[in-house]
């Protein structure tokens, strides 16, 4: 398989849209519920989802490197803001380096409030990015 199809092989491009659309129901639920963590499965799950976008994202970042370049430069911005999107998700998780610096004392950071929009935005945000590359 080549790297363009790699990187607009459907179930790399599908599977990060619904898991962090599940990833924001889940937070969003338990946001409505009161609670200002979340489980430790939670943050399994969105480390799972970003290997599947890092998946789909490695063979676009080397077509790029190699020349290629997308119909719409505007694909590049939505994967810029993709990137950005799936740094935060990946700092804000307990322990990570974002998480200490945006809420540096235990407690004060609400896990569910800002994961649901954050999970939301990225699903969003992977969506666009297909749009500006696959619909002409």
């Amino acid at each position: 398989m080549n790297l363009d199809r790699l990187h607009s092989l459907g179930l790399l491009v599908w599977a990060p849209v619904i898991g962090n659309a599940l990833l924001a129901v889940w937070a969003g639920v338990a946001a409505l519920g009161g609670r200002r963590t979340l489980s430790p499965i939670f943050w399994a799950t969105v480390l799972a989802v970003l290997a599947i976008l890092a998946v789909q994202a490695v063979p676009g970042i080397l077509l790029f490197i190699a020349g290629a370049r997308p119909r719409r430069g505007l694909h590049l911005v939505y994967a810029l803001l993709v990137l950005l999107c799936g740094v935060a998700q990946y700092g804000l998780r307990p322990g990570g380096a974002l998480r200490r610096v945006v809420a540096p004392t235990p407690g004060a950071f609400r896990e569910p409030r800002v994961m649901a929009l954050l999970c939301l935005t990225q699903a969003a945000l992977i969506v666009r990015a297909w749009m500006t590359a696959a619909l002409d």
